[in-house]
C-alpha cells in the first residue's frame, strides 16, 4: 500500500489482510524447511538482524547467520530427515507487533548426537518426535524476532535419559486438535478472534492470577474451561483431561509450589478465529516456596519462559497445548539438568569402556 492508507479500506480490513500475508510467509518458510532446508531459505525468510529467543541452552542468537549455524545446521545434522508437523497454526497482531505462531511436532530419524552449545544430546538412532512452540514477529515481508521452545527433556527421555522424575499427569504422544481444524491458513472472522483472545485474557487476568494463596476454588476455572477440556503440557507435566484432572495435575502442583504466581509478561498475545495464543520471557513468575517435582524450594523468585495455544468452543475454552522451557525452568530454581544429563553421559561411558 506504499504508506497510504485507502479511504475505503477499514483498519480492520487492512490488519486481516497483513495477517495472511504474514502467516503465508511463515507458513511457505516452515514447509520448504521440510523439503531440501539450507542456509538460503533461512536467508530469504530472515534478516542479518533477526533475534532468535531460545530455550535453555541455546538461549539466544542473533542474525539469519548465527541462527543456521547454531541452531538449524547442528539439528539437521542430527536428524537429516527432520520434518516440522504444525497442528495449530495462527496470527494476529499485539501492542505493535505482527505475530505468526504454532505448535505441533519434530519428526525424524534421530541419527547422530545433536550438539547444543557445550553440550550434546545422545542418538538412539532410531524416530523421535518432540514437541515445538514457535512465534515469528514480522516485518515488512521479513521474520525479524522469533521466540521458540522444544521439549527437550521429552527428547532425551526418547534417547533414553530420564531428567524430570514422572509427570503429574499422563505421558502420551500429544495430538492436536480433536476436529483437525487447528491450522489456520484461511481468512478467519474478526468477531471470532475477539471472543477467543477476551475469553483467554478473562481466563488470565480474572482467574489464574486470582489465586488467594490458599483455595484453588478462588480461581473460578469453571467459569472459563469447558468442563471437557484437554490440557497437554511438557514431559515432567504431562497431560490432564477434564477439569478436575486440571486442578489436579497441571494447575495443583504449580499453585502450591508458587503461590504467588502470576501471568506476566506477555510478549505476544493474539486470537485468530476460535484459537488464541500467547507467550512470554517470562509468562510466568512467583516465589519457589514449597517443593515442585524433584525441586526442592529456594525462597526465590523466578520465573518461567512458556507458550500456551488454546481452542475455544462456544463461550468456554476445550483445549490447551502448553510448551514450557523446563531445564530453563530447572535452572531457576538451582537445579542444572544438563549437568545431570553429562553426568549420566560419562556414566553410560564408563560403564560400556
Amino acid at each position: 500500500m506504499n504508506g497510504f492508507f485507502h479511504p475505503l479500506i477499514s483498519p480492520s480490513v487492512v490488519a486481516t489482510q497483513m495477517n495472511q500475508q504474514n502467516k503465508t510467509l511463515v507458513w511457505d518458510y516452515w514447509q520448504q524447511m521440510n523439503g531440501r532446508p539450507h542456509a538460503n531459505i533461512v536467508s530469504k525468510a530472515l534478516t542479518p538482524d533477526t533475534v532468535w529467543h531460545g530455550f535453555q541452552p541455546l538461549r539466544h542468537l542473533y542474525g539469519e547467520d548465527e541462527i543456521w549455524a547454531r541452531f538449524w545446521r547442528p539439528l539437521l545434522q542430527a536428524i537429516p530427515d527432520l520434518v516440522r508437523r504444525p497442528y495449530i497454526f495462527l496470527g494476529g497482531h499485539f501492542e505493535g507487533g505482527d505475530w505468526v505462531c504454532g505448535t505441533g511436532d519434530f519428526i525424524g530419524t534421530f541419527a547422530r548426537d545433536w550438539a547444543l552449545g557445550d553440550v550434546a544430546i545422545p542418538a538412539g538412532g532410531s524416530s523421535v518426535h518432540f514437541r515445538f512452540g514457535e512465534f515469528c514477529r514480522v516485518e515488512n515481508g521479513k521474520i525479524v524476532e522469533i521466540r521458540i521452545i522444544v521439549d527437550l527433556p521429552d527428547l532425551m527421555r526418547q534417547a533414553g535419559i530420564n531428567l524430570l522424575p514422572p509427570s503429574y499427569g499422563r505421558d502420551r504422544w500429544i495430538p492436536g486438535p480433536l476436529a483437525g481444524d487447528g491450522v489456520l491458513l484461511a481468512e478467519q472472522e474478526p468477531a471470532e478472534s475477539e471472543k477467543s483472545l477476551h475469553l483467554v485474557e478473562a481466563m488470565i487476568f480474572g482467574g489464574l492470577n486470582k489465586y488467594d494463596g490458599k483455595d484453588q476454588a478462588s480461581q473460578g476455572l469453571e467459569l472459563y474451561w469447558h468442563p471437557h477440556m484437554v490440557w497437554h503440557g511438557p514431559v515432567g507435566i504431562g497431560s490432564a483431561y477434564g477439569l478436575d484432572e486440571f486442578k489436579q495435575n497441571a494447575q495443583g502442583p504449580i499453585v502450591r509450589a508458587f503461590p504467588d504466581r502470576r501471568g506476566v509478561g506477555h510478549q505476544a498475545r493474539v486470537g485468530d478465529g476460535r484459537f488464541a495464543a500467547s507467550t512470554g520471557w517470562p509468562s510466568l513468575a512467583g516465589t519457589h516456596l514449597n517443593k515442585y517435582m524433584d525441586w526442592e524450594p529456594t525462597g526465590k523468585r523466578i520465573g518461567w519462559n512458556i507458550m500456551d495455544f488454546w481452542k475455544r468452543d462456544g463461550g468456554k475454552l476445550l483445549g490447551n497445548w502448553v510448551m514450557i522451557d523446563l531445564i530453563g525452568a530447572a535452572l531457576e530454581s538451582k537445579i542444572d539438568l544438563l549437568a545431570k544429563l553429562r553426568r549420566t553421559i560419562r556414566h553410560e561411558f564408563t560403564n560400556d569402556t
